[in-house]
């Protein structure tokens, strides 16, 4: 997101938001003051830590902006006062101070945001950005939450449920150049299960989960450590073996010459969010994989046919090198091919013998009519369904149908069905044909290599078939 797009949307997200800036330095503070007022409608400045609070005793604030090393009182002191009145207010600390102890002291005071000066516009701009954005959203969550509350009052288990959803905890870390935890806070012990001591001075190796690869961390340390925040989902392991799941932002703090100091790492657990997530997602793979299997019922196929077509499909997006949530929706999307079928005559579809030429024009309608079918939905899986059904009858050469679209040109779930399912209707007897053995279908897609098939996903089946014939066997019918 640019810096016009980032003012744009603080702009928007900002709209009723009052903000304190609390610096004694007059040049500093004045300056800021004017960048801010172009963003907030309402900013209220003071020259120390003792005018500040005065004002927020006086005044509600959405965001306090302070520095740390100010007469009569300082910021560290400033935010207990004002932590202890309201311990949800966000705050920002910009200073040159390097001293840990304030620091870690304000980290207590559940301080997540920290500036060091000289403050930097696109610094400032991207924190702001990020807070009120939060803020926006745990405005939009307790309106939720009150129009749920009064909607469901009579259901308590389900409150309850939102209720630990809503108000889960923030888990903190801090990390050296060398990648050695120097600081955890109590939500991180509770969560993770280790100690303070167990954990401080050790690398975050020690929760790794064997699901998460190498090169996962490795593309993480080297994006933070070219001073970019890196933001995912990381799959943990607790000290007793259980695996938990985290929302985290990992962000580089930067002395006054813009080099990284340490890592500050932010993180929401999400495990129950993500299991909910997952378990909608099968149901929704189960309710294709249903759907392909009556498609297939139809033209006299086994729902076997459905469930191969897509584990074949998972392992070539494996072997291809696609991402995560690409081979989830090819696995998810892949029963679905050929559901264009039920718009096809029963005298066509079922006819045991040879198709003549009209016959067969009417048959390839049905990579269409499967297309037509999905292609309305916003929902990825049916989105990619829909680019399965319309394209898994292309050939590499263009000589496919119904766009006679070629090479890199078909989808890569186009091109991962299309052997998969060639490389099944062959392994199978069906109406109009015998199964053909092993040697004559591998002989037969080697042929078609550069012709039919991508060639790189037919040199991985080859380099591969005993895990595809052993995909066969596993769910033959």
């Amino acid at each position: 997101m640019s810096l016009k797009e980032q003012l744009n949307h603080i702009i928007e997200y900002s709209k009723g938001m009052r903000i304190l800036y609390v610096e004694d330095e007059q040049s500093i503070r004045e300056n800021t003051k004017i960048l801010l007022e172009t963003i907030f409608l309402e900013v209220q400045t003071a020259n120390n830590g003792l005018m500040g609070l005065k004002l927020y005793e006086e005044l509600a604030f959405d965001i306090v902006v302070t520095d740390i090393l100010m007469p009569e009182m300082n910021g560290v002191n400033m935010v207990k006062k004002i932590k202890e009145i309201n311990p949800n207010q966000s705050i920002i600390i910009t200073s040159a101070c390097e001293d840990s102890n304030y620091l870690l002291e304000l980290i207590n005071l559940a301080v997540a945001q920290f500036i060091l000066k000289p403050i930097k516009t696109e610094q400032l701009i991207k924190i702001l950005d990020e807070v009120v954005t939060n803020i926006y959203n745990q405005r939009k969550v307790n309106e939720f939450t009150t129009q749920l509350k009064q909607d469901l009052i009579h259901q308590t288990t389900l409150l309850e449920q939102y209720k630990e959803v809503v108000d889960f905890a923030t888990i903190v870390s801090k990390t050296d150049l060398s990648g050695k935890i120097i600081y955890v806070n109590e939500q991180f012990i509770r969560t993770s299960g280790y100690s303070y001591d167990e954990i401080v001075e050790k690398k975050h190796k020690l929760l790794r989960h064997p699901d998460m690869s190498h090169e996962f961390y490795e593309n993480l340390w080297q994006m933070i450590l070219s001073k970019r925040t890196w933001k995912g989902i990381i799959k943990n392991i607790k000290k007793n073996g259980e695996r938990y799941i985290t929302e985290t932002t990992i962000k580089p703090i930067l002395d006054e010459f813009g080099d990284i100091v340490e890592f500050i790492s932010i993180s929401y657990n999400v495990t129950e969010l993500y299991d909910l997530n997952d378990e909608i997602w099968q149901t929704q793979h189960e309710m294709l994989s249903l759907l392909g299997e009556v498609g297939e019922t139809r033209s006299q196929e086994t729902g076997n046919h459905v469930r191969r077509v897509a584990e074949y499909s998972r392992l070539l997006g494996q072997l291809v090198g696609l991402n995560e949530e690409d081979i989830r929706l090819i696995y998810g999307a892949a029963p679905m091919h050929d559901i264009g079928k039920i718009g096809i005559a029963d005298a066509i579809l079922l006819k045991p013998g040879k198709l003549d030429p009209d016959e067969y024009t009417i048959m390839k309608t049905h990579s269409s009519i499967g297309y037509n079918i999905l292609k309305h939905s916003s929902r990825p899986l049916l989105q990619a369904a829909a680019i399965i059904a319309n394209e898994h009858h292309e050939k590499w050469d263009g000589s496919g149908y119904p766009n006679a679209l070629s090479g890199d040109g078909i989808h890569i779930y186009g091109r991962i069905i299309a052997l998969a399912d060639v490389f099944d209707a062959l392994s199978c007897e069906r109406v109009y044909k015998k199964a053909w053995p092993i040697e004559k279908i591998i002989d037969l897609i080697v042929s078609e290599r550069g012709r039919h098939f991508d060639p790189n996903l037919v040199k991985l089946f080859m380099d591969n078939i005993d895990q595809f014939t052993e995909i066969s066997y596993k769910f033959t019918d």
